[in-house]
């Protein structure tokens, strides 16, 4: 036992021996590295701007030539394709004395910003899925992929609580209404990400998920008194950063309750830090969102945007309008007294602790394009994705147990793209299918009311939008057809869409069925025809209210 004890303390002297030298030589790196910089290079390293490789030629050049010139922090991609990405990647890479923090917006894959890549399902149908584990298992997958790309960094998950049917913005990109499930849900995700190796953003702060207003178009205002914000918006960001969050994004929002001047919350000082630094402890890494964004831009000179940003509290400041004007401000506010240089070193010194936390103090490494497609789209990844869908199929109504279905032949009523649905359908019995475009006319439905005969109808509702805007896209004629057809008639409605969208349908006790599939996947399209036929189970539950009847948490299970 003596032995033991010995050996024990040895070796805890020993671990502790490493840390402290693993902490003394990432200081010295840090401390070396800002001696080396002069004031405008320590002040760069602190914004992030755009890069859309897809672009080309003058574009890239100036892109090139701005990194270089201003030696920045670092990029987040726009929209390209994966072998470009790393073209360019490599190419503003070779060009910096302190390699890029690479950044992302990937809340459902780098397929988000990425072609031809397995695309993950948005946050509110993982809201629906019940088993948290595979959620975490998505966040070690998206971490995978952003390694594969050279990515560091995902500005996800989304933790807004979507208390607002008709959120134009956040809406599908949140996890649902129920503010426990989402920090559950939002954990599982960050912590896959986290032990996958890259680093996550919460967003976005201090909660966006009560707004009918577009902060990418104007400055939405939070109405909420301050205990709802605290007991409601506030919750998941409070209990996901004492589980170790590595960064918060700030959000362009006016918050009267929280603090009175007419500002975005990501120029509040009362927000960002007194709020999120010093009452809730936050220590890591705060990122104001886009800066070009009409929210941030509200009464504001923009070249002004990204320094009050700083003042506010904010470490990397994404995407200004001109990123040469917005240092150029920040330089002269510090040379007039404004901000000091110690507050610079002091924020500077955070990007360069997690650049060394992610090993760039060792310099970059090419990224290798070969076979990237292959090396993104596995098949681990490919089978994810289909388990996502399996797991978050929900069945809203099942009158008289009509499901499954054990029929020779059904009719098939296609609105949009339902190829797949249909393909797989198919492999069960004899489909007799009518297929109509989401803009049909009178005449049309009309004519099909009248024709179609008693057997079952399934109804596909494909190609809908995901935001609330005109009705998701729906066609208030094509809403009252299927709601008509109910009248007499065996319908099943299968929506491969927004589940808020059901509220459309007048008719919800009339449905045979009615099934939620969140989007229009291949996946989601095979799940559905498998679980109306009993070959797979409905599992998922609703991750919002959508009315009375089908509220929040509400599913059929069998």
């Amino acid at each position: 036992m003596k032995i033991f004890s010995i050996m024990l303390i040895a070796s805890l002297f020993v671990a502790g021996s490493m840390q402290s030298n693993a902490q003394e030589s990432k200081q010295k790196w840090i401390n070396a590295k800002i001696k080396s910089m002069t004031l405008r290079q320590q002040i760069a390293q602190l914004f992030v701007i755009s890069c859309y490789p897809e672009r080309g030629g003058k574009y890239l050049d100036e892109i090139s030539n701005t990194v270089h010139d201003e030696q920045l922090g670092g990029i987040i991609w726009g929209e390209c394709s994966p072998s470009l990405c790393i073209e360019t990647l490599n190419r503003l890479q070779s060009q910096m004395n302190i390699p890029l923090l690479v950044t992302i917006d990937a809340e459902w894959g780098v397929a988000m910003r990425f072609d031809s890549v397995v695309k993950f399902p948005q946050q509110l149908t993982l809201g629906a899925i019940e088993d948290n584990s595979l959620i975490y298992e998505l966040g070690v997958e998206v971490a995978r992929q952003c390694k594969t790309a050279g990515i560091h960094f995902n500005f996800a998950p989304v933790v807004d609580v979507n208390n607002n049917p008709d959120n134009p913005v956040i809406n599908m990109r949140s996890f649902g209404e129920n503010k426990y499930k989402v920090t559950e849900k939002a954990y599982s995700y960050m912590k896959g990400m986290h032990d996958g190796g890259i680093l996550t953003s919460l967003k976005h702060f201090p909660g966006h998920g009560d707004t009918d207003k577009d902060s990418h178009k104007e400055l939405p205002t939070i109405t909420h008194n301050k205990e709802h914000i605290n007991n409601t918006e506030l919750y998941p960001f409070r209990e996901l950063i004492k589980r170790g969050a590595t960064g918060v994004m700030t959000a362009h929002l006016r918050v009267p309750a929280l603090f009175k001047n007419d500002i975005p919350a990501s120029q509040s000082k009362e927000i960002c830090t007194d709020l999120l630094q010093k009452k809730l402890k936050f220590k890591g890494l705060i990122i104001t969102d886009a800066l070009e964004m009409k929210g941030a831009l509200y009464n504001c000179d923009t070249s002004k945007v990204a320094l009050y940003s700083l003042i506010a509290g904010n470490d990397i400041l994404e995407i200004p309008i001109n990123v040469k004007e917005s240092i150029d401000e920040i330089e002269k506010a510090v040379k007039n007294g404004d901000i000091s240089k110690r507050y610079i070193r002091k924020k500077c010194k955070k990007i360069l602790a997690a650049k060394y936390d992610l090993g760039l103090h060792k310099g970059f490494y090419p990224v290798n394009p070969e076979g990237i497609l292959e090396r993104l789209n596995t098949e681990h990844a490919k089978e994810l994705r289909m388990k996502l869908a399996d797991a978050s199929l929900t069945l809203l109504s099942n009158k008289n147990n009509f499901l499954p279905l054990n029929t020779a032949k059904i009719k098939y009523v296609e609105i949009g793209n339902g190829k797949t649905f249909k393909t797989q359908l198919q492999k069960y019995c004899e489909i007799d299918t009518v297929k109509l475009q989401s803009d049909a006319t009178a005449e049309i439905t009309d004519s099909l009311v009248a024709n179609l005969s008693d057997e079952t109808i399934v109804i596909g509702y494909h190609n809908t939008r995901s935001r609330p805007h005109a009705n998701f896209g729906m066609d208030t004629l094509m809403i009252d057809f299927i709601d008509s057809l109910t009248t007499n008639k065996n319908v099943i409605l299968v929506f491969f869409g927004n589940p808020y969208a059901i509220s459309k349908f007048k008719n919800h006790e009339k449905f045979a069925s009615i099934i939620v599939a969140y989007d229009n996947s291949d996946e989601a399209q095979i799940c559905s025809a498998n679980a109306i036929f009993g070959k797979q189970k409905f599992k998922g539950k609703l991750p919002v209210s959508i009315n009375d009847k089908y509220r929040e948490d509400f599913g059929i299970i069998y």
